[in-house]
Formats: C-alpha cells, sequence, structure tokens
C-alpha cells in the first residue's frame, strides 16, 4: 500500500476530484467506494489517490467503505467557480509545500522561480516518477486556485497577482 507523506500533497488533479464529487452529488452526497472505482473506472490505486486529495482538502470523508460529503464538500459542490477557487487557495496556502513556494514567490523580485524550486523542495524519500507527479498535480491546483500560472517555456512558476489578473482580463 501507501507510504504516509510526511508533508500532505495532492495526489490526484483538480479534475479528477471534481468528477469523484460529481459522482457523490449524483447519488445524494454517500456512495459505496467499489460503485464508485467502477463510475470513474479507476483502478484501485488511482481511486485511493483521489480520495485522498479530496481529504486533503477536507470535501470527503470515508465511513464504512463509503466515500460521503463533508460539510465543506457539499458547500463546495453547491458553491460558483470563484468560490470554489477561494476555498482551494485557502487549503493549498496552508500546505507545506505550498507555503514554501508562495514565500520564495513573494520574495523573489520577479515573483517567479524555477520549476527546479518545487522539485527539490518536495521531499527527497520520493522516486522521480513520484516527485513529477506531485510537481504535476501541486501547481494543477495551484493554478486552479489562481495562485501560480506556469511559463512552461521557461520552465518557470509565477506568482498570480492582481495586475496580471487585470492585464489577462483586459
Amino acid at each position: 500500500m501507501h507510504k504516509m507523506d510526511s508533508s500532505p500533497l495532492p495526489k490526484a488533479r483538480v479534475s479528477e476530484v471534481l468528477g469523484l464529487l460529481e459522482i457523490l452529488d449524483d447519488e445524494g452526497g454517500r456512495v459505496d467506494l467499489y460503485k464508485l472505482g467502477r463510475s470513474l473506472g479507476h483502478n484501485i490505486d488511482e481511486l485511493v489517490s483521489t480520495i485522498e486529495t479530496a481529504q486533503l482538502f477536507s470535501l470527503v470523508d470515508v465511513d464504512n467503505g463509503d466515500v460521503l460529503f463533508t460539510e465543506a464538500g457539499r458547500k463546495f459542490t453547491q458553491g460558483t467557480m470563484e468560490e470554489r477557487k477561494e476555498y482551494i487557495a485557502s487549503v493549498l496556502s496552508n500546505l507545506p509545500y505550498m507555503e514554501m513556494l508562495l514565500t520564495a514567490l513573494a520574495q523573489n523580485e520577479e515573483h517567479a522561480v524555477d520549476l527546479e524550486f518545487l522539485e527539490e523542495i518536495i521531499d527527497g524519500s520520493y522516486t522521480e516518477r513520484e516527485i513529477q507527479t506531485y510537481v504535476r498535480n501541486l501547481l494543477d491546483w495551484a493554478r486552479f486556485a489562481e495562485l501560480v500560472w506556469v511559463d512552461s517555456d521557461e520552465q518557470e512558476i509565477h506568482l498570480e497577482t492582481e495586475e496580471e489578473n487585470q492585464e489577462e482580463n483586459s
């Protein structure tokens, strides 16, 4: 089975967790794990990763083989996209690796760091493949929450600022 992380990291992407929440919502907020696995078309490892990530954001709980909404999960599912982004941003900002990244971005004059920075701060006890997955997932959630943007050409992570949002929207 999976080893427990010393610092929590999202093990699944935004779309996987949103899919899980959609199914839960359709099922009235509670669904059997096996039925859920069939509905999502995930193997058990993918399913566990998706559920663990939803738990990381306090969106679901597991009880007697069922996955169910927490109050936050129900509220999240019923919220607007803006409310969802704000909720994820507030939880994500308190995760140790994200805190380190946001601090580094805030302290850098250009509000940017190399993608390697994130790879380096993620615990060295992971395989290269796990590190790449965690970096991808963490950035996926951070972009969803509009905390950062990524320049893939330059391989840089940038702090999302109000100025940039206004420039993008004009």
